[in-house]
């Protein structure tokens, strides 16, 4: 089975020593999803069809345009399902959805950490002055 998004809200979860930060959305998420910091300041669902997006994490709940949103910057989160142990976790060219490969642009996520749970750890995608 491939890794995919788990898609029942109530299981995802942070799990202990995960760091959660709240931010604004700049689209509908869904719970589970690779979110992204885009340009204006806000977050969408991670698309690395795009090259000027950076992942900040794991969304908790679903959001609409305009809500707030907790989401996993850093640290194990129950959100996957089908995972391999020890895989890279990227964002995928499917906008929020998780990937065990390297979508169009680069966009690392963390790693999977079992079948189920993915440890958020994002990788910067370009170079800050």
């Amino acid at each position: 089975m491939a890794i995919a998004r788990d898609t029942t809200a109530a299981n995802i979860k942070p799990l202990e020593g995960a760091v959660v930060r709240r931010f604004t959305a700049g689209a509908t998420i869904a719970a589970g999803e690779i979110v992204s910091m885009q340009s204006d300041g806000y977050v969408d669902p991670a698309n690395t069809t795009s090259a000027a997006q950076q992942v900040v994490g794991i969304a908790l709940k679903a959001a609409s345009s305009g809500d707030r949103v907790d989401v996993v910057v850093l640290g194990p989160v129950k959100a996957i399902t089908g995972g391999t142990p020890g895989a890279t976790l990227h964002a995928s060219d499917t906008a929020g959805e998780p990937a065990e490969s390297a979508g169009t642009n680069a966009g690392v996520a963390g790693f999977v950490e079992s079948a189920t749970v993915a440890f958020v750890r994002p990788l910067a995608t370009h170079a800050h002055a």
